[in-house]
């Protein structure tokens, strides 16, 4: 198939450049004209400078700066609105965008290149960023009522830290891969981040109340909430509520890098899960809802019945299997230092 060289342009100047493939260059044919995706390859730019370059006013680039945002191929940079060239962000954002403008034609080109290209390319990134990128954090109601959570890991203080939210319409990996039943709208985006989702129609505002109820539906439904790995928690502009079925970060992690690739790629929280024996009544409840495969049924001496056994290294300390726990035979311990969250992280775009 023969396309337009202003599509080649835009998918060579990807990170990493997608120039030689067809299903990129389908999605760009099928979101935008050649004429668009000539503007769009040369931003950031000065409005003044693209108008001159292309014939427009600058009205008319503005113009075009919101219709690129609707479609979730570009954001406001510090230099002008940009492209987005990391081809896992412009997932992200147009899988986020309205179905008037992503419809299910091009998400569906989209579930194909990734499950050709950009699932293994996920993988193999994530395993290389040291300190990982992104970072679990407990289940509030998972965490023992003695134990003092650092800001950056408590929910509830992250919550009560930020001035704006927003939630997405659906998640962009739920809705993607199809996996499971779980909920599409509980992810949320806070600050800069919110604002930018809200303005281009792929969000609506909702208050700290409403968010707070959207994780204890996350957490009642076994959800993992993960957060951008560091300290300041002004700067933890979204929380995501994951599956380990469905997630980008978790699904090819856990199933093409193994446990030690993943635990390059993914910090786990401070906590572990540990098991009571004598209380456990083998229920298995707990081993139905971890997401990262972490409890086993097991043969305990003098029992009947088997019991849960949790494994350390499978464990990232999420508090989803304490939830459900009727006999509270399971509970969290802090088993990591408080330096285990970094509080510089270089991968991180804040």
């Amino acid at each position: 198939m023969t396309f337009h060289e202003n599509y080649l342009k835009l998918a060579a100047s990807t990170l990493p450049p997608t120039d030689h493939s067809e299903l990129m260059l389908t999605i760009f044919s099928k979101t935008i004209s050649p004429e668009d995706a000539a503007i769009l390859v040369e931003m950031p730019s000065a409005r003044a400078e693209l108008a001159t370059k292309f014939g427009l006013s600058k009205e008319e680039i503005a113009a075009k700066e919101q219709y690129f945002m609707m479609r979730g191929m570009a954001h406001p940079s510090s230099e002008g609105v940009a492209f987005f060239k990391e081809i896992a962000l412009l997932r992200d954002e147009m899988l986020t965008s309205s179905h008037d403008v992503i419809g299910p034609e091009i998400r569906q080109l989209w579930k194909t290149y990734y499950d050709q290209t950009l699932r293994q390319e996920l993988a193999d990134w994530f395993v290389t960023t040291d300190p990982p990128m992104l970072r679990i954090v407990p289940a509030q109601k998972a965490v023992p009522k003695d134990v003092e959570l650092l800001p950056w890991e408590d929910l509830g203080q992250i919550i009560e830290a930020q001035e704006s939210a927003a939630t997405a319409r659906e998640c962009c990996c739920r809705s993607m891969i199809e996996a499971c039943d779980k909920s599409l709208d509980v992810c949320v985006q806070f600050g800069g981040r919110a604002e930018y989702a809200m303005n281009r129609g792929a969000a609506e505002r909702i208050s700290l109340e409403q968010v707070r109820a959207l994780a204890d539906k996350a957490e009642t439904e076994g959800l993992v909430p993960m957060v951008a790995n560091i300290t300041n928690v002004e700067a933890l502009e979204y929380i995501c509520y994951c599956c380990g079925c469905c997630c980008v970060v978790i699904e090819p992690l856990k199933n093409l890098t193994g446990y030690d690739g993943m635990a390059k790629g993914l910090a786990k929280s401070r906590f572990e899960a540990m098991v009571n024996d004598e209380t456990c009544t083998g229920c298995q409840l707990c081993k139905k809802r971890c997401q990262f495969d972490a409890i086993t049924m097991e043969p305990v001496p003098g029992s009947k019945r088997q019991k849960a056994t949790v494994d350390p290294e499978k464990c990232w300390g999420c508090g989803a299997c304490v939830l459900k726990c009727k006999p509270e035979a399971i509970t969290l311990k802090v088993v990591r230092p408080p330096e285990h969250i970094p509080s510089v992280n270089p991968y991180l775009i804040l």
